[in-house]
Protein backbone atom coordinates (compact mmCIF):
# COMPACT_ATOMS: atom_id res chain seq x y z
CA UNK A 1 0.00 0.00 0.00
CA UNK A 2 1.19 3.22 -0.76
CA UNK A 3 0.57 6.35 1.61
CA UNK A 4 1.17 9.75 1.31
CA UNK A 5 3.99 11.87 2.82
CA UNK A 6 0.98 13.10 5.19
CA UNK A 7 1.92 9.56 7.15
CA UNK A 8 4.81 8.80 9.37
CA UNK A 9 5.83 5.23 10.54
CA UNK A 10 6.07 4.32 14.43
CA UNK A 11 9.45 2.18 13.75
CA UNK A 12 10.65 0.06 16.74
CA UNK A 13 13.61 1.80 18.81
CA UNK A 14 13.80 2.72 22.17
CA UNK A 15 10.72 4.24 22.66
CA UNK A 16 8.67 2.14 20.93
CA UNK A 17 7.48 -1.84 20.08
CA UNK A 18 5.44 -2.84 17.50
CA UNK A 19 2.96 -5.84 17.82
CA UNK A 20 0.13 -5.11 15.40
CA UNK A 21 -2.59 -7.57 16.82
CA UNK A 22 -4.34 -7.48 13.01
CA UNK A 23 -1.33 -8.44 11.33
CA UNK A 24 -1.28 -11.78 13.23
CA UNK A 25 -4.36 -14.29 14.65
CA UNK A 26 -3.37 -13.01 18.04
CA UNK A 27 -6.48 -10.74 18.31
CA UNK A 28 -10.31 -11.77 19.02
CA UNK A 29 -11.18 -12.78 15.68
CA UNK A 30 -8.00 -15.43 15.16
CA UNK A 31 -7.38 -14.20 11.85
CA UNK A 32 -4.71 -12.23 10.17
CA UNK A 33 -6.29 -9.52 8.30
CA UNK A 34 -3.73 -7.25 7.75
CA UNK A 35 -1.97 -9.56 5.20
CA UNK A 36 1.02 -7.70 3.65
CA UNK A 37 -0.08 -4.50 5.31
CA UNK A 38 2.15 -4.78 8.63
CA UNK A 39 3.68 -1.66 9.62
CA UNK A 40 2.47 0.71 12.30
CA UNK A 41 1.71 4.29 11.14
CA UNK A 42 -0.06 7.43 11.73
CA UNK A 43 -0.93 10.95 10.37
CA UNK A 44 1.93 13.03 10.72
CA UNK A 45 0.10 14.88 13.51
CA UNK A 46 -0.75 12.10 15.49
CA UNK A 47 2.97 10.63 15.41
CA UNK A 48 4.30 13.87 16.77
CA UNK A 49 2.12 14.03 19.54
CA UNK A 50 2.50 10.02 20.41
CA UNK A 51 6.67 11.22 20.03
CA UNK A 52 5.70 13.38 22.86
CA UNK A 53 3.70 10.80 25.01
CA UNK A 54 6.84 8.15 24.71
CA UNK A 55 8.86 11.21 26.05
CA UNK A 56 7.26 11.56 28.83
CA UNK A 57 6.42 8.14 29.82
CA UNK A 58 10.70 7.86 29.18
CA UNK A 59 11.29 10.53 31.46
CA UNK A 60 8.96 9.27 34.17
CA UNK A 61 9.66 6.02 33.93
CA UNK A 62 12.68 5.39 32.68
CA UNK A 63 13.16 2.33 30.92
CA UNK A 64 9.28 2.11 30.16
CA UNK A 65 8.37 2.21 26.56
CA UNK A 66 5.07 2.11 24.32
CA UNK A 67 4.20 -1.37 22.88
CA UNK A 68 1.98 -0.24 19.85
CA UNK A 69 -1.28 -2.52 19.08
CA UNK A 70 -2.80 -0.82 16.17
CA UNK A 71 -2.12 2.65 14.27
CA UNK A 72 -3.68 3.87 10.82
CA UNK A 73 -6.11 0.56 10.16
CA UNK A 74 -7.18 0.87 6.11
CA UNK A 75 -11.07 1.32 5.85
CA UNK A 76 -11.09 -2.25 3.82
CA UNK A 77 -9.82 -3.79 7.14
CA UNK A 78 -12.69 -2.09 8.82
CA UNK A 79 -14.71 -3.54 6.58
CA UNK A 80 -13.65 -7.18 7.57
CA UNK A 81 -14.03 -6.45 11.31
CA UNK A 82 -17.52 -4.90 11.10
CA UNK A 83 -18.60 -7.87 8.98
CA UNK A 84 -17.19 -10.20 12.41
CA UNK A 85 -18.89 -8.04 14.91
CA UNK A 86 -22.10 -7.17 12.90
CA UNK A 87 -24.92 -8.43 15.44
CA UNK A 88 -23.15 -9.44 17.79
CA UNK A 89 -22.50 -8.18 21.92
CA UNK A 90 -19.09 -6.74 20.33
CA UNK A 91 -20.56 -4.54 17.75
CA UNK A 92 -20.55 -1.77 19.31
CA UNK A 93 -16.11 -2.02 20.21
CA UNK A 94 -16.48 -1.67 15.86
CA UNK A 95 -16.57 1.48 14.10
CA UNK A 96 -19.09 1.16 11.24
CA UNK A 97 -16.82 1.62 8.23
CA UNK A 98 -19.29 3.61 6.10
CA UNK A 99 -19.08 6.16 8.92
CA UNK A 100 -15.09 5.05 9.37
CA UNK A 101 -12.83 4.47 12.65
CA UNK A 102 -10.60 7.00 13.91
CA UNK A 103 -8.05 4.17 13.05
CA UNK A 104 -9.11 4.50 9.41
CA UNK A 105 -7.57 8.42 9.17
CA UNK A 106 -4.60 7.31 11.07
CA UNK A 107 -5.52 9.43 14.02
CA UNK A 108 -5.42 6.71 16.42
CA UNK A 109 -3.27 4.73 18.13
CA UNK A 110 -3.94 1.43 20.54
CA UNK A 111 -1.00 0.58 22.78
CA UNK A 112 -0.35 0.03 26.09
CA UNK A 113 3.13 0.62 28.34
CA UNK A 114 6.19 -2.08 28.27
CA UNK A 115 8.58 -2.01 31.42
CA UNK A 116 12.47 -2.39 31.24
CA UNK A 117 12.26 -6.38 30.31
CA UNK A 118 9.75 -5.79 27.72
CA UNK A 119 6.58 -7.09 29.49
CA UNK A 120 3.09 -5.27 29.40
CA UNK A 121 2.24 -3.48 32.73
CA UNK A 122 -0.91 -5.40 33.91
CA UNK A 123 -4.27 -3.54 33.29
CA UNK A 124 -6.55 -5.36 34.87
CA UNK A 125 -7.70 -6.60 31.64
CA UNK A 126 -5.87 -7.49 27.94
CA UNK A 127 -5.78 -5.93 24.80
CA UNK A 128 -9.75 -5.96 23.20
CA UNK A 129 -10.85 -7.79 25.57
CA UNK A 130 -14.36 -5.99 25.57
CA UNK A 131 -15.06 -6.49 28.95
CA UNK A 132 -16.82 -3.77 31.74
CA UNK A 133 -13.61 -3.73 33.85
CA UNK A 134 -11.69 -2.39 30.31
CA UNK A 135 -13.57 0.85 30.52
CA UNK A 136 -12.14 4.01 32.02
CA UNK A 137 -15.17 5.12 32.62
CA UNK A 138 -16.05 2.38 35.36
CA UNK A 139 -12.72 2.11 36.85
CA UNK A 140 -13.77 3.38 40.16
CA UNK A 141 -16.70 0.77 40.62
CA UNK A 142 -14.53 -1.94 39.56
CA UNK A 143 -11.95 -0.86 41.87
CA UNK A 144 -14.14 -0.26 45.04
CA UNK A 145 -15.52 -4.21 44.52
CA UNK A 146 -12.29 -5.42 43.58
CA UNK A 147 -12.30 -6.41 40.01
CA UNK A 148 -9.39 -4.18 39.40
CA UNK A 149 -6.47 -3.07 41.68
CA UNK A 150 -4.81 0.00 42.99
CA UNK A 151 -2.20 -1.68 40.93
CA UNK A 152 -3.73 -1.85 37.65
CA UNK A 153 -4.98 1.79 37.97
CA UNK A 154 -1.97 2.87 38.32
CA UNK A 155 -0.94 1.35 35.61
CA UNK A 156 -3.39 2.77 33.33
CA UNK A 157 -2.89 5.93 34.79
CA UNK A 158 0.98 6.07 33.46
CA UNK A 159 -0.59 5.32 29.89
CA UNK A 160 -3.44 8.11 30.24
CA UNK A 161 -1.19 10.91 31.79
CA UNK A 162 1.55 10.83 28.95
CA UNK A 163 -1.42 10.27 26.12
CA UNK A 164 -3.43 12.81 27.07
CA UNK A 165 -0.73 15.39 28.73
CA UNK A 166 0.30 14.86 24.41
CA UNK A 167 -3.20 15.50 23.45
CA UNK A 168 -4.88 12.24 22.91
CA UNK A 169 -8.14 11.86 24.07
CA UNK A 170 -9.30 8.31 26.19
CA UNK A 171 -11.69 6.53 24.65
CA UNK A 172 -14.45 5.55 27.52
CA UNK A 173 -14.78 2.11 26.75
CA UNK A 174 -11.06 0.91 25.94
CA UNK A 175 -8.17 1.72 28.00
CA UNK A 176 -6.16 0.90 24.99
CA UNK A 177 -7.60 3.59 22.92
CA UNK A 178 -6.43 7.32 22.29
CA UNK A 179 -7.57 9.38 19.18
CA UNK A 180 -5.34 12.06 18.47
CA UNK A 181 -8.28 14.83 17.68
CA UNK A 182 -11.95 14.66 18.39
CA UNK A 183 -13.65 12.68 15.55
CA UNK A 184 -16.11 15.53 13.97
CA UNK A 185 -13.30 17.49 13.51
CA UNK A 186 -11.16 14.07 12.16
CA UNK A 187 -14.21 13.54 9.95
CA UNK A 188 -14.33 16.82 8.75
CA UNK A 189 -10.92 17.91 7.52
CA UNK A 190 -9.16 14.15 7.50
CA UNK A 191 -9.06 11.41 4.23
CA UNK A 192 -9.91 8.15 5.26
CA UNK A 193 -7.60 5.55 4.07
CA UNK A 194 -8.82 2.86 2.09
Amino acid sequence: MHLSSEFAEIVPDTRFEIDLKYASTDNFVGENMYRDFNRAYLHREAKEKLDHAAEIIQREHPGYRLLIYDALRPRSVQRILWDKVKGTHQEKYVADPDKGSMHNFGMAVDLTVIDEKGVPLDMGTGFDEFSDASQPSREDEFLANGTLSTRHITNRLILRHAMEASGFIQLPHEWWHFDAAPKAHVRAHYQIVE
